[in-house]
């Protein structure tokens, strides 16, 4: 048995088995409590710095946090920042910082550190509970004792293995939120690096040729009327933190994407949001920019343009050159068609009385179907109707179907509120998507009675009260054709 082995199964006894004594706890004991608590795999490799537990959770990614002086004792913030990391719960956090965390000092934690915290105290099992704590004090530059690491990290392996979340937010008087997540990544990630916002091929070129200098693989492409540069797949997180820096050094702006096998047939983390608006402070109504569908915007652009409180991408859409785009299949807005419908394919019909259809449309229709209704949208298929699973054939390729993707939904529930869900993926540390007939359970569960899908995949997105609520999977807001916003009554 090796030395660095031997004491990494030290440390495991001592965390798992010690007694409850106030002694600190190194940042290297720590970690390597950490590490084993997730249950990832760890091969020693001969090679400096990663002989380790520490080093080797480092290099994943697990734990973003440049950490030195690992004989040092891990305070109880830096053990909170870590163990929601390593659970791949970083963009939740960013969605609680402004949410009460219970404890009465936490004006001095970091936005993201709050948003950890509540994390912790309503993730299913707990993390942390304020009873923990003496006088509901996190007290978090506290260094972590050796009782409260061998608490955490047992909390942390029960979490590994059966971990879900739901916290419900009503941002807005009408407007209820519902953020859900199950599961957590389980596989060691190898991760995309892009720098954004170069402005010319030019510079991209110099910008390519000065990394490949220092080792790095990278390729070019055009992104939203700019260029961007892409690393190759990354094992070491470490390279990434050296590309961040050297790109914003140059002022340009960063993307940072996971890349991690997850097969249909594993658990794999999910992560949904769903709005539930109340139709008696909001209306319902097609959105896109002040040109018009056939002018392609991001959603935030739509949303900035309009007198929204929430919108969500909606139908298919086809690109032209010029960023020009038009929308495939059934469109009217306020009485005006902009767009015929798609043989055979859902549609979601309503007028300003709230009455609503969901239907499968055919494309010999004329632009006088459903005169009743003022607005149309059509995308598909059709999830559920009357409460019963939707059985219409409406020839979507198989991929779209049964494969794993992010998704965009609009439903009606049994109180007669309008439901926008999206449900993130393409991103194994956070969400891997889902199929259709996990979509449709997950909605009929949530008590829809009609749902149709939306354009989903990297057109996924929904926002609310101005802040984007999910992460599209390419990193950055993909332009698109219209949207569904509520709009205040």
């Amino acid at each position: 048995m090796s030395k660095t082995f031997r004491r990494f199964m030290i440390t495991i006894l001592m965390l798992v088995l010690t007694p409850s004594i106030s002694q600190a706890v190194t940042k290297y004991e720590f970690l390597t409590g950490l590490l084993t608590a997730r249950g990832l795999n760890w091969d020693e490799s001969p090679e400096a710095p990663y002989n380790d537990a520490p080093g080797f959770l480092l290099r994943t990614g697990y734990v973003s946090d440049t950490v030195s002086k690992l004989d040092g004792p891990v305070t109880r913030r830096e053990a909170l920042r870590w163990c929601i990391e390593s659970l791949g719960m970083t963009f939740e956090a960013g969605l609680f910082t402004d949410y009460p965390t219970g404890f009465t000092d936490d004006r001095n934690l970091t936005a993201f550190e709050k948003g950890c915290l509540v994390i912790a105290t309503h993730m299913n099992p707990p993390l942390l509970s304020v009873s923990d704590f003496k006088g509901e004090r996190f007290s978090g530059a506290s260094n972590l004792t050796l009782n409260e690491a061998r608490n955490i990290l047992q909390r942390l392996g029960n979490a590994s293995r059966n971990f879900s979340l739901d916290v419900i937010r009503n941002p807005v008087k009408g407007l209820r939120v519902h953020i859900h997540r199950e599961g957590v990544p389980s596989g060691i990630p190898e991760w995309r690096f892009y720098a954004d916002g170069i402005k010319t091929k030019a510079a991209a070129d110099y910008f390519k040729s000065s990394l490949k200098a220092e080792g790095y693989e990278v390729s070019i492409a055009g992104v939203n009327g700019s260029y961007s540069v892409r690393s190759q797949k990354l094992d070491d997180y470490n390279d990434v933190r050296r590309l961040e820096t050297v790109a914003k050094a140059r002022g340009l702006t960063t993307r940072v994407l996971p890349s991690m096998s997850n097969p249909n047939t594993r658990v794999v983390p999910r992560f949904w949001v769903m709005l539930m608006i109340d139709p008696s402070y909001f209306r319902i109504s097609p959105i896109a920019s002040s040109s018009g569908p056939t002018e392609l915007r991001t959603l935030s652009s739509i949303y900035g343009q309009n007198n929204v409180q929430a919108a969500i991408n909606a139908g298919f859409f086809g690109v032209l050159k010029g960023g020009k785009g038009y929308p495939i299949g059934a469109l009217r807005v306020n009485g005006r068609n902009f767009s015929l419908p798609y043989d055979m394919r859902g549609c979601m019909a309503w007028n300003e009385d709230d009455e609503a259809m969901f239907a499968v449309a055919e494309s010999t229709e004329d632009g006088g179907y459903w005169p009743e209704m003022s607005n149309i949208i059509q995308a598909g298929p059709m999830l559920i109707d009357d409460g019963e699973t939707a059985r219409y054939e409406e020839n979507f390729a198989s991929s779209l179907i049964s494969a794993r993707h992010p998704r965009s939904a609009v439903g009606l529930n049994a109180e007669g509120s309008w439901v926008f869900m999206v449900v993130d993926g393409r991103n194994g540390m956070h969400s891997s998507g889902a199929t259709i007939s996990e979509l449709t359970d997950i909605m009929r569960g949530q008590g829809m009675i009609y749902a149709l899908n939306l354009d989903g995949g990297g057109s996924t997105e929904i926002m609310i009260d101005g802040k984007i609520w999910n992460i599209p999977s390419d990193g950055y807001e993909r332009r698109i054709s219209y949207a569904l916003g509520a709009i205040p009554r």
